[in-house]
């Protein structure tokens, strides 16, 4: 019996409540034995001692059958029925009334109501004690022939013993309530060090695994850029160049899906505004979605309003994950007919507006119940009848907070068996002096060759590229030849040590993860370099992990800049444009 009390004020998973019963209950059962004892040592009437000893017996029996049935609950409500309308009545007439120890007993059954019931049930009970204790008091009051008087010194030593026994009571209580709650506060405690240890642990992850994965797709994606800038090449070459882009950039968006919910998902999702070209970004999204809607025998459909401005500001990346997601959708739950999209935007206040893309198929559509949980992550329409269907179920979650981000929303329209319209209305920035995107065909758009011309050349630069992987610095050469600029390379931070010993360079680029020594601390080194010829000059980091967090991190490390992987020849481009000496610098004109 002792064992399995101290087992169930011990059990983590028995609420407050219920420990607060089995403990009232065994301290009240001490105090009615020594109650009875002193009523019989005293000798207390008759009736009184009766009542303590039914009481007592009755109590224990149901605490006994409580404890080994596990009905807990049930015998906190039967305990306080009894205490309320039978025990503590028939104790104030038999004991003294108002003169004796009941009133203190009284006190202690509002004390046990308080502590070992909740909601209604408590609300409840607290009603009828009130209503018995005033009841019993009138009748007591106006009626004194009712209540067995006790003398002073039966009176006296029974407010006694019922002070010393409801104290003991109240002061177990409190102190194992105490207890409890010291419990309890370094069991939060250790949770708090559990979750932030995992936070760190899930960061450290994130940035290392979106590190490792990013860096094949970045030559891929890189190298292919090169081929798609050769005049020469053929137009199969082309457009072969063109679907191994399309590809790559899709399988980029599925890495982003399952990495963007987990930042989502932990709440370390950040919006990155930047301008870019509408046609640009829409020209990129047919050449990934093209080549899957015409292997499936469906006809793809793409134009923007000429009235849409043509270079907005927004999350690119974000605008884009959005559109191919639903694009995606479409095309793998359409089995004939079509696939179009259809960008438009409406004016806001100031230089704000809405841009609007519409999606619709031919497919399968949704049925109206599924409509509510769609948005939901794993959430896979009709999954019996869609099984041999690819695809994470991450897809429509991410778009829907990633909209929510961005403070937009979007809306869906589907008759099942005929079809599905998606509406996202995404709340973007127009570019000052921007013009209108004007009439263009974004099909022919899409698969026109990549005629690449280099924003400026810079004979006279010299540039360091700092990278562990073999392949991103080829692709990163590569990708700046036409800028002549002179470029060294280091696989290590410790080879960059020695260079930067040696040869003063203009610009740095340094990746971030890399074995042995990091960029961080390799950057540390190197403004700090006694005999060093690179102490002040420009560090900017090649990183996949970006947002405006990663932004602060890096800038808080001492990074000029940073640029996001897998890199274009555009955006490095942009980046060394603004650190090389404007003296090394001849402009071709091209932005």
């Amino acid at each position: 019996m002792i064992k399995r009390i101290r087992s169930l004020l011990n059990d983590p998973e028995l609420d407050f409540q219920s420990k607060s019963f089995v403990l009232f209950s065994i301290i009240t059962l001490i105090g009615l034995f020594v109650a009875m004892i002193s009523g019989i040592v005293l000798g207390q009437s008759f009736y009184a001692n009766l009542f303590v000893f039914i009481q007592f017996i009755f109590s224990s029996v149901l605490f006994i059958w409580a404890i080994y049935r596990n009905t807990i609950k049930t015998a906190m409500k039967i305990i306080a029925t009894l205490l309320i309308f039978v025990f503590l009545p028939a104790a104030f007439f038999t004991s003294g009334g108002a003169a004796g120890g009941t009133p203190v007993w009284f006190a202690f059954s509002t004390l046990f109501i308080v502590i070992t019931l909740s909601g209604k049930t408590k609300a409840f009970f607290l009603a009828c004690n009130f209503i018995v204790v005033t009841v019993c008091w009138w009748i007591g009051y106006t009626h004194p022939e009712t209540i067995t008087e006790f003398s002073r010194k039966e009176a006296f030593f029974d407010s006694f013993f019922t002070l010393i026994i409801v104290g003991i009571v109240m002061t177990a209580l409190l102190s194992y309530q105490a207890t409890l709650f010291y419990r309890e506060n370094e069991r939060v405690n250790k949770q708090k060090k559990d979750i932030e240890e995992l936070s760190r642990s899930q960061s450290k992850f994130f940035s290392s695994m979106s590190h490792e994965i990013r860096t094949p797709i970045n030559s891929i994606l890189g190298l292919n850029e090169v081929i798609l800038r050769q005049s020469d090449a053929s137009d199969e070459i082309i457009n072969d160049a063109n679907i191994i882009q399309g590809a790559g950039k899709m399988l980029l968006a599925l890495v982003n899906d399952i990495l963007d919910f987990s930042k989502i998902d932990a709440g370390r999702m950040d919006i990155v505004p930047v301008r870019y070209s509408l046609s640009d970004m829409m020209s990129e999204i047919v050449n990934m979605i093209m080549p899957q809607a015409k292997e499936k025998g469906l006809k793809f459909n793409a134009d923007i309003d000429p009235d849409t401005p043509a270079e907005l500001i927004g999350d690119e990346i974000r605008i884009r994950q959005i559109i191919v997601n639903l694009l995606n959708n479409a095309v793998k739950y359409t089995e004939s007919g079509y696939v179009s999209i259809h960008v438009y935007s409406e004016s806001g206040d100031d230089d704000n507006i809405r841009l609007i893309a519409v999606i619709k198929d031919t497919g399968i559509g949704i049925k109206e119940d599924v409509i509510p949980t769609l948005f939901d992550a794993f959430a896979r329409m009709d999954q019996e009848k869609n099984r041999e269907i690819e695809g994470t179920g991450l897809g429509l979650s991410i778009v829907k907070q990633l909209i929510d981000l961005m403070n937009g929303d979007i809306k869906v329209d589907s008759i099942y068996g005929q079809g599905t319209t998606f509406t996202a209305l995404i709340p973007q920035k127009m570019v000052e002096g921007s013009n209108k995107i004007g009439s263009i065909n974004i099909i022919s758009h899409a698969a026109k060759r990549y005629d690449y011309k280099s924003m400026f050349t810079a004979p006279e630069a010299r540039v360091l590229i700092v990278d562990d992987v073999k392949m991103n610095l080829l692709v990163e050469q590569k990708l700046l030849r036409e800028t002549k600029i002179d470029i060294d390379t280091a696989l290590s931070g410790r080879d960059a040590l020695e260079l930067t010993k040696k040869n003063h360079y203009d610009v740095i680029l340094m990746d971030h993860l890399m074995p042995e020594m990091d960029g961080i601390e390799c950057l540390k080194l190197i403004r700090s370099q006694d005999e060093g010829l690179c102490t002040d000059i420009p560090v900017i980091i090649l990183t996949a992990n970006v947002g405006a967090k990663a932004d602060n991190y890096y800038k808080s490390a001492g990074f000029d800049d940073q640029i996001g992987k897998p890199v274009s020849g555009r955006t490095l481009e942009e980046v060394l444009i603004k650190y090389i000496p404007k003296n090394k610098l001849h402009k071709t004109g091209v932005s």
